[in-house]
């Protein structure tokens, strides 16, 4: 009874907390109903999630996406592309906004000081024009600015694009702080005082030199990317010493004019600038500007380089500015001359080598004799290879780059002439590309004999210009051999009666740049892709039924006996290699034998420390197991 009762009590109270669950979501959508017409009057028709999900008979209308327009489109992908627009510090695109920036840095670099020292600048319609190329200057160090913000860097080897990481870093460098000193309007300052022109608002703008390091930046990635980079260092070292001899000139004109005061009783000294009026107040020529500057400039030039007669100084600060001039000058000049030097020998360094390697090839063929005919025969071909650009060797420009590299660079270099030929016609890809990096460049001078008949052939040859002559043993031209061809490779692949040994004479008619792959390289990369020995050795057979000519029959005996004696010997030396190698595998088993032997006697006494009343267990075990 009582378990009846209480499972009365507890269904009463189940019905009356549904009731209530029910009368409270009857409340609430009552609710939602209510605010949803509320919203309709006001004439708000955002849709309700909740009344969807619940559907207390609240209806919602289907309606579709509201199509935007062409010109809200392209204001969309215009405001998504500058939210995660970052610049690429490798791209062209920041290279040339380098560049730009760098035109900003140099126009202040040699205006300002001009300015500053010439009132005459500042002035007029000189004045009208640096303001509004200032405001120009401004403008582009702002969006710099901005877009220092976008610059990606490389962390593990890929570039970060997280705008919130860029800033951060850039935030944290000592460049945030002064490109902020450096967007510092400085146009303010002639609204405040129109008698400023003459010095304040010029010396403001010198916080606009603090841009220098994008400039550097620039630089660097000029001398990179140019293809006459001594050239180009030529040119920077030319624009630092005119730019320190336009500054000299306008510190000289500025001390002049603007330092030294003219008194009636003493003489002016000839050490500063001349006196711009005559004694009756009349400005005479050294009053204009452009003078004013070309004499400044010419005593700048003149006091640096320590070229010609300086006018003694009389004062002791004309004694301490001189001085310091001096020293300056011989700095600079020391530099120019080092660098000059040293872009004259980089622009000379191929042909020293190269020189070099000549005088030390006649000093060797004059010590031993050597014959004036092979003497001028070397020499000519010496001249050919300088006047094709062949002074270089290959391997020593290529090996300090990746390996990946080196087969692009080596692809593009050699690809197009190794698909010429026919032999590598139905050959893949990755076949190809292995041979590419094997290939060796040839230079054969007039006459020369590449091969002769019977000769055992290690190598085979394709023709990358040049022609070439296939001879008879008595001299006579059987065939001709231009670009695209090859030869070498019936003895390369063992294919048709004679083995490895050569089957005919060919001679270079001139100069001859042909592409050399040695029997070494084939095999190794015929290792790595074995179908294709099948492919080259089919397309050989081919190409030998198409040339071959009837063969005396008393030779064929030699030929096959050429061809066993061939084989034996390669086989021996397969044989005596893979004997080497076995040799090397068994010192390496003994020695990984003698350290397991270490490695068990130690086990056994740590084993001992550990059961001392126990060893002989462990002893015998091993024994056992050593048995």
């Amino acid at each position: 009874t009582h378990h009846d009762n209480g499972t009365n009590h507890f269904g009463g109270s189940a019905d009356r907390l549904g009731a209530s669950n029910v009368q409270s979501m009857a409340s609430v959508a009552q609710t939602i109903t209510f605010i949803r017409r509320i919203s309709k009057r006001t004439g708000k028709k955002e849709p309700d999630e909740f009344l969807q999900r619940l559907n207390f008979g609240a209806t919602t209308e289907n309606k579709e996406p509201k199509p935007i327009s062409k010109k809200d489109r392209g204001w969309n992908c215009l405001i998504n592309f500058f939210c995660h627009f970052v610049f690429d510090p490798f791209s062209d695109m920041y290279y040339y906004w380098l560049a730009i920036i760098s035109l900003a840095v140099l126009y202040n670099f040699v205006i300002i000081p001009a300015r500053v020292s010439f009132n005459e600048l500042e002035e007029g319609n000189f004045f009208t024009a640096w303001l509004v190329i200032d405001i120009l200057a401004d403008i582009l160090y702002i969006l710099d600015f901005l877009a220092s913000f976008r610059i990606g860097f490389l962390e593990r080897g890929l570039l970060v694009k997280d705008t919130t990481a860029l800033s951060k870093k850039y935030v944290r460098s000592m460049a945030f702080y002064v490109d902020i000193v450096s967007i510092i309007p400085t146009q303010f300052v002639y609204l405040w005082d129109s008698n400023s022109r003459a010095y304040v608002a010029p010396l403001l703008r010198l916080v606009k030199l603090l841009k220098i390091h994008r400039s550097l930046v620039f630089f660097d990635r000029m001398e990179c990317r140019t293809s006459y980079p001594s050239a180009w260092r030529l040119i920077v070292l030319f624009i630092c010493m005119l730019w320190a001899m336009h500054l000299n000139a306008c510190v000289y004109y500025f001390i002049s004019a603007e330092l030294i005061t003219d008194d009636e009783n003493t003489v002016r000294s000839e050490f500063i600038y001349p006196a711009e009026v005559d004694k009756d107040g009349i400005p005479n020529k050294y009053a204009s500007t452009s003078m004013k500057y070309a004499v400044s400039l010419y005593w700048s030039t003149q006091t640096m380089t320590t070229i010609g007669e300086v006018v003694r100084p009389e004062q002791f600060w004309e004694y301490v500015y001189l001085t310091i001039i001096f020293l300056i000058g011989v700095m600079i000049f020391a530099s120019v001359v080092g660098s000059i030097g040293n872009i004259i020998t980089n622009l000379r360094a191929n042909r020293s080598v190269f020189q070099d390697r000549l005088d030390h090839l006649k000093e060797y063929m004059g010590y031993r004799n050597v014959g004036k005919d092979l003497q001028n025969r070397i020499i000519r071909w010496f001249d050919y290879l300088w006047a094709q650009k062949h002074t270089f060797e290959e391997e020593d420009v290529l090996k300090y780059l990746p390996d990946k590299l080196q087969a692009e660079m080596a692809i593009h270099v050699h690809l197009a002439t190794l698909k010429q030929v026919e032999l590598f016609q139905n050959c893949e890809s990755g076949f190809l590309i292995a041979l590419v990096l094997k290939l060796k460049h040839q230079v054969y001078s007039p006459g020369d004999y590449v091969c002769r008949k019977g000769d055992i052939g290690r190598e085979m040859f394709i023709v990358k210009q040049g022609m070439l002559h296939v001879t008879a043993d008595d001299g006579r031209a059987l065939a001709t051999l231009s670009d695209g061809s090859y030869f070498g490779e019936i003895s390369l692949l063992n294919v048709g009666k004679n083995g490895n040994r050569r089957t005919a004479n060919v001679r270079s008619v001139g100069y001859s740049d042909l592409f050399c792959l040695r029997k070494e390289d084939l095999l190794h990369a015929l290792n790595d892709y074995p179908e294709m020995r099948e492919v080259l050795k089919e397309a050989a057979r081919k190409k030998l039924a198409r040339d071959s000519k009837p063969m005396e029959g008393g030779s064929s005996q030699e030929s096959e006996r050429r061809i066993s004696f061939t084989n034996s010997v390669e086989m021996a030396d397969t044989i005596g290699k893979r004997l080497e190698d076995l040799e090397k595998l068994v010192l390496h088993l003994a020695d990984d034998i003698k350290t397991t032997n270490k490695n068990v006697l130690s086990l056994q006494k740590q084993l001992t420390r550990v059961y001392p009343n126990s060893a002989v267990a462990p002893d015998s075990d091993l024994s056992s197991s050593s048995d």
